[in-house]
């Protein structure tokens, strides 16, 4: 009987942790919108290398 009781916990444990699997999934699949993406460009304009003062990461090279 205990056994019984822990392998269905462990089921439904398991059915749980892919449920939010799945919604992870949901969330980072669905597109950005271009105010995100302008926001995204304009934090990556802020980023600067330390040791390298001329280093543009959207410029490359």
């Amino acid at each position: 009987m205990k056994i019984k009781n822990q392998l269905q916990k462990q089921q439904e444990k398991e059915f749980q942790e892919n449920l939010s699997f799945a919604e992870w999934l949901d969330y980072f699949s669905k597109e950005l919108t271009s105010k995100e993406l302008d926001d995204m460009e304009r934090k990556s304009f802020k980023i600067t290398s330390i040791n390298n003062k001329h280093y543009q990461p959207l410029k490359g090279v």
